[in-house]
């Protein structure tokens, strides 16, 4: 059985999104056992950790926008 091109574009944003939440949670937990380790904000942790998922809701723009083209082209 074969995917249609929405639905591959579905998946492929399914996969990106859990993969953000994923570390977005590995992000959160680290930063509150960096906290309770050192009693002091983890400043550059959370430079670093906004920044990449920054990073990659950026990405999954791109696929949306670039995979929309390509289905409109088709």
């Amino acid at each position: 059985m074969t995917m249609t091109p929405q639905q591959k574009r579905k998946k492929k944003l399914t996969i990106f999104v859990c993969a953000t939440f994923g570390y977005m949670a590995v992000f959160v937990i680290t930063g509150w056992v960096a906290y309770f380790m050192t009693h002091d904000v983890p400043d550059t942790l959370i430079q670093v950790g906004l920044g990449s998922g920054a990073v990659e809701l950026a990405a999954a723009a791109a696929i949306e926008i670039f995979t929309g083209k390509r289905v409109k082209d088709e």
